[in-house]
């Protein structure tokens, strides 16, 4: 069967969930007429046509991370010649920043063993070493056994001038005899924590919401949350939530929101009232020691 064929194959064969991934991102770049096709009942002409001509990078990859294909858009995007001397090939491929393929390679893992979504946004390097910037989501597609039996990897070009980008090339250009301005990397610093403490704020009534669900709403990965947090305040991701949801229940304490304290774990995402009380207990004595 044409790979292309395949490639739309697997678009079908993804659940509901990641369905609406690639209907979102297809909304984000494609034409009218592809995002109509792609909730419609497709010919074989169609499919062909989508995948040739979407404003999207469509990877296939084999259960050991291996290229099967590509759709034209990612070819043309990295400045690939010959795309067949890439199939076989594990990805991601070897001229990415070491950086970029040790989080790439993390994704591809946890999408595998958890089976479910995952995303994550960074910088790559065409063949020219000219940089780039991908919002990548990852899908887990099963076999009609319910074996995963493919990773789907939709990619979608984003300005690689982005907010933190912008503010550290202002830290680049304000560095003297290799020092930094220590004003301005408080900025930038402050810029990272502000959104990390905006997420877990709005979140930490989850019980759900742990340190993957944070890297994904971060669009990044666990691996580079974990070094940025670890730079920034000396503690994980985890204790860094933790201490959020700790922080927040005292002041419900203080002010009496709730009637019980059961209620005021729960609120803050703590599944057992055991575990709070103790925890919390801990944090009380730190604070006065403070």
């Amino acid at each position: 069967m044409h790979i292309l064929i395949y490639g739309y194959i697997m678009l079908k064969k993804v659940h509901a969930d990641a369905a609406n991934s690639v209907i979102s991102l297809l909304e984000q770049s494609a034409s009218t007429s592809v995002l109509s096709a792609l909730q419609s009942n497709f010919t074989k002409g169609q499919a062909i046509a989508l995948l040739d001509n979407a404003p999207i990078c469509i990877k296939i990859l084999d259960l050991a991370f291996n290229l099967k294909y590509m759709s034209p858009s990612g070819i043309k995007s990295l400045g690939i010649d010959d795309i067949n001397s890439f199939y076989g090939r594990p990805y991601p491929f070897d001229f990415y920043p070491q950086l970029f393929c040790d989080d790439m390679t993390e994704s591809l893992n946890r999408a595998l063993t958890t089976n479910k979504i995952v995303k994550q946004e960074a910088n790559i390097v065409d063949l020219k070493g000219n940089e780039l910037r991908f919002h990548s989501t990852i899908i887990p597609v099963e076999s009609e056994s319910g074996q995963n039996e493919t990773l789907l990897v939709i990619s979608v070009e984003v300005p690689v001038t982005n907010e933190e980008d912008i503010e550290l090339s202002k830290l680049k250009s304000l560095q003297v005899g290799g020092g930094i301005n220590e004003h301005s990397n408080q900025n930038f610093n402050s810029s990272f924590m502000a959104k990390v403490e905006n997420v877990v704020l709005v979140n930490m009534h989850d019980n759900n919401f742990d340190v993957n669900a944070l890297a994904e709403h971060l669009f990044m990965s666990r691996s580079t949350l974990q070094r940025k947090l670890k730079t920034e305040t000396g503690e994980s991701a985890a204790i860094y939530i933790r201490q959020k949801r700790l922080s927040k229940a005292h002041e419900f304490i203080q002010s009496k929101v709730h009637k019980t304290l059961a209620e005021t774990a729960y609120s803050v995402g703590f599944k057992h009232v055991g575990n709070f009380s103790t925890l919390y207990k801990k944090y009380q004595l730190v604070i006065k020691s403070h």
